[in-house]
């Protein structure tokens, strides 16, 4: 009921607006700065100032609402900064909690199973409160709907007091057991207000404890994830010493096949050390060989010159190859145009020339590594000759020719190889050249010729590749022929005979060697083994260390899960007991309930009677009084016909007087030509005129006053409509604040309101008080037509006692007769100006009675208004723009036609009168449109 009074209250506000915002035609005619509007914008001034404080006292109740926010945010801050250190030396206890695994592991069993008993016991007292619950729901539906019962027979009993007024004596007895009722609802009151605190109580215990919930589950996966990314770092940690372990595996097992090689190879070693006796006398063969090879020497040599010449010349090319290279650079400049046209052919001719240098490079490779082998296979074989040679010194002189030579040798193929190197670093510029050259398309045919030198030198140097690398597989198979003589040689040549001191020490020598060198292969194979036996060991050891780092976490985790089932049962324990405790106080409230249930259904079947009494007395009443609200309707429709009638009739009147006022001039003109004493009819019409204008001007100055006085009356109402709107808003916001209940003040309640048994009354009510107020306006519309109706009749003498003044005018008038025949058209004007405010008038007094009566249309509807007024401020500022372009529309096209009507004036004398007044309206409308904008803008402000 009063959410309906407060919609119906801010219902009437709008309305108020609108009215106040609608373009008053009385109001238009005035300036917005003029005296009469001063009153009505001080009232609204003040009413803009009253709102304007009440928003800046929202604006900071909001603003000290947000301050407050940011400083809970901030203590929210330092309460999760509380929470990580907590975490941290939570963590820490954790740590330390881990030791203790053995002995709470038969303590947490024990605790297990009382967990189980305390859960049986958690679950039969979550039956029993859930059962208590339902039934508090109940109670409290019941305490809502009694409430809501009261509450209407409270409505009921208010808007019931005026007519009840008759029957107080009768009703004593009812008011009475009333007091007591709303005695008893206080009671009730206070105790649901309790119920409600209780339950607020509960409703924060539970936000709490879902706060901390929340915490410890958020903390719960933030540890989840330490621990998770723990458990990866030592997975890897893992992985990475398992795969230590193999390696370390692999590198024993590598160890002992390399020992079994070496013994294989000391085997060989020895065997060779037994057949280089019997090379020895080989060595006058090898010095046969030795000359040989030194003329293949010399024969190298002269190819080594021969090269050094070839390099030369290629490095002239190359030098001639950078001086061409400038050259193409500078005509990139000119050709830089043809880039884009080639950017493809550049990149597969890059993609080619990438392929021809790695294949150069691989061969390169090649060529540098089978030289390799070719040197070290020389330098063993120069190794072996000087060995073999060290016997004798006559080829002493002979081998250390030869280490010079090949030392040479080596130097020159060093150059050579070097030679090489640069050639091939020639053939990438040149690879290089020919893609800047493919790069410049218009360029090629300028270069073919020196890239197919180039692709020829390139062929010389594969094919000088190739013959060397013919002539090394030539010398190696020479090499391995000789070396297969010579151990023919040394396998047919019998074993040394030992002839001295010295061969047999060395020989003894050689046998301690070998025994040591056996002792040696045993300790090395014991140590691979007992390394093996390390490694087997270590990963039993990772083994053992993974169990019982598994061990420990499931400590852990029971750890945690046993302080878990600890606090809640801590915390259900203190849970059941509060429920006992307000089970107890909720039997001791029902109680109190029942009884009062019980007086309650004697008090309603009483009040209910006398209801049914009421209502019956209050329809006959209605039935009288809808009686006389026809009666005063029909009368009101009576007065306003013959209102209309009067206004018709004036209307003809005046129009009969400007048909009189065209014959009077017209005569005037003709008695001037013919009669020099005319003019006293002309005199008395123009009194008749005067006196009639300055009635018209008194009329229009007290209806200008009545609507004053009106708007004054408007705008306050609209502030005591406002102020009613805001204390209903400041009732309605604690009461629902206030209330815990979802009941109260709910839309059920008023449901139910409705639909009680109280309800019809209820409606009956209302419409008698909304007939009342419609009996009391039309009242006071019928008392203010009988005060215009007085005023006018003093109006009336007034002019009648103004008449000798009007005629001392009149005397004067015609002593300046000249003056009024100038004066005639300006009057005219006047009279038309005067005629568009009295039809304008006229149109505001129908529109006033129309309302009255209730036959105004409105020409906005509420639910439209309310919709423009919550529009954006955009959209408003759009449609004031748009309106302000048709006023200046409108405006341009008024001067035009006032210019052609000056114009026509002017250029047809005959038809001036009929143009002047055509004018006069012109200039009469431009004023109404100028007092539009001063009236929005009183409107607006």
């Amino acid at each position: 009921m009063d959410e309906t009074n407060q919609q119906d209250t801010m219902q009437q506000e709008q309305e108020e607006e609108q009215e106040l915002s609608a373009p008053n035609p009385a109001l238009m005619a005035m300036d917005p700065d003029h005296p009469v509007l001063q009153r009505a914008q001080q009232a609204l001034a003040r009413q803009l100032n009253a709102k304007r404080m009440r928003v800046e006292g929202e604006l900071r109740e909001k603003q000290t609402a947000l301050a407050r926010a940011k400083k809970q945010r901030e203590d929210v801050g330092v309460e999760l900064y509380g929470f990580q250190q907590n975490l941290a030396k939570l963590q820490m206890s954790l740590e330390k909690a881990q030791e203790n695994y053995q002995a709470l592991s038969s303590m947490r069993v024990q605790a297990e199973e009382e967990l189980g008993q305390l859960r049986g016991n958690l679950q039969d007292q979550q039956s029993l409160t859930k059962q208590e619950a339902q039934r508090a729901e109940a109670v409290q539906r019941e305490l809502d709907r009694l409430g809501s019962t009261l509450r209407q027979i409270e409505a009921y009993n208010e808007s019931m007091k005026s007519e009840v007024a008759v029957t107080r004596r009768a009703a004593y007895a009812a008011e009475e057991a009333m007091q007591k009722l709303e005695k008893e609802k206080q009671h009730q009151d206070y105790i649901i207000d309790d119920m409600q605190e209780n339950i607020k109580s509960l409703q924060q215990q539970s936000a709490l404890y879902t706060a901390q919930l929340t915490a410890q589950q958020r903390e719960t996966r933030a540890a989840k994830e330490t621990l998770a990314e723990a458990e990866r770092e030592m997975e890897g940690v893992h992985f990475e010493k398992k795969q230590l372990l193999a390696q370390w595996k692999g590198s024993l097992n590598a160890i002992q096949r390399r020992d079994e090689a070496l013994a294989a190879i000391q085997d060989s070693i020895r065997a060779q050390q037994q057949q280089e006796l019997a090379i020895d006398t080989e060595i006058q063969g090898y010095k046969k060989d030795i000359n040989k090879e030194q003329i293949k020497n010399e024969q190298l040599s002269g190819i080594v010159r021969k090269v050094q010449g070839e390099s030369e010349y290629v490095l002239k090319q190359a030098a001639a190859s950078v001086e061409k290279q400038e050259r193409l650079a500078a005509q990139l400049a000119k050709l830089s145009k043809s880039l884009e046209q080639t950017e493809e052919r550049i990149r597969r001719s890059l993609m080619e020339g990438k392929a021809v240098t790695s294949e150069a490079e691989s061969v390169e490779r090649a060529t540098q590594r089978v030289f390799a082998e070719l040197r070290a296979l020389e330098s063993d074989m120069l190794h072996t000759l000087s060995e073999q040679t060290s016997a004798e010194k006559s080829s002493f002189k002979t081998a250390a020719d030869i280490r010079a030579l090949r030392a040479a040798s080596e130097a020159e193929e060093l150059r050579i190889a070097e030679v090489q190197n640069e050639l091939a670093r020639l053939g990438v510029d040149v690879l290089n050249t020919q893609g800047h050259n493919e790069r410049l398309q218009q360029a090629l045919d300028m270069l073919d010729g020196e890239l197919k030198d180039k692709d020829a030198s390139i062929a010389e140097y594969e094919v000088e590749l190739k013959r060397r690398t013919d002539e090394i597989e030539r010398k190696t198979r020479e090499t391995d022929s000789l070396n297969r003589k010579l151990e023919k040689l040394l396998a047919a040549q019998p074993e040394a005979i030992n002839t001295g001191p010295l061969e047999a020490t060395i020989h003894n020598l050689g046998k301690d060697i070998e025994s040591k060198g056996r002792e040696g292969q045993e300790l090395q194979r014991r140590w691979i083994n007992r390394q093996t036996e390390l490694v087997a060991l270590q990963a039993e050891n990772n083994t053992l260390t993974e169990a019982l780092a598994r061990h420990k976490a499931e400590v852990t985790v029971l750890t945690q899960k046993r302080s878990r089932a600890e606090r809640a049962l801590a915390g259900q324990l203190k849970e059941a007991k509060a429920l006992r405790t307000a089970a107890a106080r909720l039997q001791v409230d029902l109680g109190r309930v029942n009884a009062l249930i019980a007086q309650h259904a004697g008090l309603k079947a009483l009040l209910q009677e006398e209801q049914l009494q009421l209502e019956g007395r209050a329809l006959c009443e209605l039935r009288s009084l809808e009686e006389t609200s026809a009666a005063l309707s029909s009368a009101i429709q009576n007065g306003q016909l013959a209102k209309q009638q009067l206004l018709d009739d004036m209307v003809e009147a005046e129009r009969q007087i400007m048909l009189a006022e065209r014959k009077i001039q017209l005569e005037k003109e003709m008695q001037e030509m013919l009669d020099p004493t005319f003019g006293e009819g002309v005199v008395a019409a123009m009194k008749r005129e005067v006196h009639r204008m300055e009635l018209r001007h008194a009329e229009l100055l007290r209806t200008q006053e009545r609507l004053m006085q009106e708007l004054e009356k408007a705008l306050s109402k609209h502030e005591i409509i406002g102020v009613k709107a805001l204390a209903q808003k400041t009732k309605a916001s604690p009461s629902s604040s206030s209330s815990g209940s979802p009941g109260r003040n709910s839309p059920a309640a008023r449901s139910s309101t409705c639909s009680s048994p109280g309800g019809s009354s209820s409606t009956s009510s209302r419409a008698i008080a909304e007939f009342k107020r419609g009996i009391r306006e039309t009242e006071a519309e019928a008392a203010a037509t009988q005060q215009r109706l007085q005023q006018l009749r003093d109006s009336k003498a007034q002019l009648e006692a103004a008449t000798g003044g009007a005629a001392a005018a009149w005397r004067q008038l015609q002593q300046e007769q000249a003056q009024l025949r100038e004066e005639t058209a300006q009057t005219q004007a006047d009279r038309h100006k005067l005629l568009l405010a009295t039809s304008q008038l006229q149109r505001i007094a129908k529109g006033l009675e129309d309302a009255a009566a209730g036959r105004y249309k409105r020409q906005i509807d509420p639910s439209t208004a309310v919709q423009q007024q919550q529009g954006s401020s955009a959209e408003a500022a759009s449609s004031s723009a748009q309106v302000q372009a048709a006023l200046a529309k409108a405006a341009d096209r008024q001067l035009q036609l006032v210019a052609v009507l000056q114009q026509l004036r002017h250029q047809a004398p005959e038809l001036q009168e009929q143009l002047e007044g055509v004018l006069a309206h012109a200039a009469a409308a431009e004023v109404w449109l100028g007092s539009d904008g001063g009236a929005a803008a009183v409107t607006a402000h």
